[in-house]
């Protein structure tokens, strides 16, 4: 008898405990996105027996913090679709959720065929890019895809910043199901694989790419959301919930799904096949990104302020100074949405009258009407007008303390305010407002409250690189310069970038 009964305690240590005696069955309810549900039923069904089974529910993702707090019977575990909504639901619950990694599915960009991006910064700098709606679970995909990649081995941590301001301040965002909106718009949006792979069973007129760089994960999560006594029982059966998702026929069942086991390597049917995994994002890196992209997601208000002294008609590279600024002016304002505000004045030795600085364009949001034309018409017509204006002297610091005078009149809290400021060389006037005097001015007029920045672009050698600093400092913008239209499309995205503070 004793050996019988060895035997039988090896039996059910083998199956572990599955014939264990048990008073009745315990249930344990799971709530998932709908686009995971079947995955997690499958590994559900998997090691549910009769003393445990899991009851799946579904819930668009944007509500999961709701039902987590809703009041009624919190569900006793939670699929989270990636690390930082994870990370961002237990700050609205204001407590830690245990979690487990149990699949992963690598970020792709679907939506219309477009060619391989060289990266995931090239891709977010590119109009064809989209921005899914604010609630998605995949609204921080992008950001999440660059910060992946500035950390990764040979990333590019210096150009993170202007690419996700390229991004925030072009993107449009869609509506409905995110990769045949894309689509249907000729663009692409940044989502998990399987999501692109759910949405191809609906509409097949759909692709996916991943940049030549390779792909973030986006990390799945099982995380016990349970409390008070609950939460330890819970906690037991997630941990065999889990299991069931890394065994050889649990990892079988996600690429059924459209989804991939943790390291990537598993490529479901139909998917982008094998991929470069990138490295996970910095926690910290991460955190700092998306509060900026939040940031840059407010409207700009800024007045652009563009040397005509007759310097400006030096070449550079292929064209002139003036036409790589026409050129550069020509593609931010082209691809920055219309809620942005912008303005546009141009300034030589008494080009107006008597006045150094001309008006060309009042600041007014892009979409509003002037005359027969829009604004963003109106600056464009303007700004390519400006190459037959060149010449003269450089009145900059009279123009300077005029042009932050209009920038404060105003000033609008609805937007993020600023003043760029584009020069070629240094104060020329005599007789004029001098450097100290103008910084002293400038200081005088800066109200915390109702901050605008200014943020100056020398543009070659020869403009004078440490007044502009001065200008810039004593307003809290920032100071850069540009010797090639890549370089100064750069520095005007970045201003763009910068927030007024």
């Amino acid at each position: 008898m004793g050996l019988v009964a060895i035997l039988i305690a090896g039996l059910v240590a083998i199956v572990g405990g599955r014939f264990e005696r048990c008073s009745g069955t315990n249930t344990y309810t799971v709530l998932a996105d709908p686009a995971l549900a079947p995955a997690v039923r499958a590994q559900a069904a998997r090691v549910s027996d009769r003393c445990t089974t899991f009851a799946v529910s579904e819930a668009p993702d944007g509500d999961a913090a709701g039902r987590l707090t809703g009041g009624g019977q919190t569900p006793d575990l939670w699929v989270a679709p990636s690390r930082a909504r994870s990370d961002a639901v237990a700050a609205q619950l204001g407590r830690e959720l245990p979690t487990t990694a149990v699949a992963g599915s690598p970020l792709v960009l679907a939506g219309a065929s477009i060619p391989q991006p060289a990266s995931w910064l090239a891709a977010m700098s590119q109009a064809t890019i989209r921005a899914v709606p604010a609630n998605s679970p995949y609204a921080d995909a992008p950001v999440v895809a660059g910060v992946s990649e500035a950390g990764s081995p040979g990333g590019d941590s210096k150009g993170l910043d202007v690419a996700l301001a390229q991004y925030a301040q072009a993107a449009k965002r869609v509506s409905g199901e995110p990769v045949q909106a894309a689509a249907a718009e000729g663009g692409v949006v940044v989502v998990p694989e399987y999501a692109y792979l759910a949405a191809k069973k609906t509409k097949g007129d759909v692709a996916a790419v991943v940049p030549k760089t390779g792909a973030p994960r986006d990390e799945i999560l099982l995380a016990v959301t349970a409390t008070g006594d609950r939460s330890n029982v819970a906690k037991d059966a997630g941990q065999r919930l889990a299991a069931a998702f890394t065994s050889a026929d649990g990892r079988a069942d996600l690429a059924r799904e459209g989804l991939r086991g943790t390291d990537l390597a598993a490529a479901p049917s139909g998917g982008v096949g094998p991929v470069t995994k990138l490295a996970d994002p910095n926690p910290q890196l991460l955190a700092h990104a998306l509060q900026a992209f939040s940031t840059l997601e407010v409207p700009l208000k800024t007045l652009v302020v563009v040397d005509t002294s007759g310097s400006m008609d030096e070449k550079s590279g292929a064209t002139t100074r003036i036409g790589m600024l026409v050129s550069g002016f020509t593609k931010v304002v082209t691809q920055i949405p219309d809620a942005n505000a912008v303005g546009l004045w141009s300034f030589s030795l008494a080009a107006n009258g008597g006045k150094d600085w001309n008006e060309v364009v009042p600041t007014a949001p892009l979409a509003d009407k002037r005359g027969a034309v829009t604004q963003r018409q109106a600056l464009l017509d303007g700004v390519k007008a400006l190459p037959g204006k060149v010449g003269g002297g450089t009145g900059l610091y009279d123009t300077t303390l005029a042009a932050y005078r209009q920038a404060v009149k105003d000033f609008d809290p609805a937007y993020s305010n600023s003043l760029i400021l584009l020069t070629d060389g240094g104060n020329e006037k005599n007789g004029g407002t001098t450097l100290d005097q103008l910084v002293a001015e400038l200081r005088k007029l800066v109200d915390p409250a109702r901050p605008v920045n200014i943020h100056t672009v020398g543009i070659s050698k020869d403009a004078d690189l440490s007044a502009l600093k001065k200008i810039a400092d004593a307003t809290g913008g920032t100071a850069q310069s540009a010797d090639s239209e890549d370089q100064m499309l750069t520095d005007f995205v970045t201003a763009i970038a910068k927030r007024a503070k």
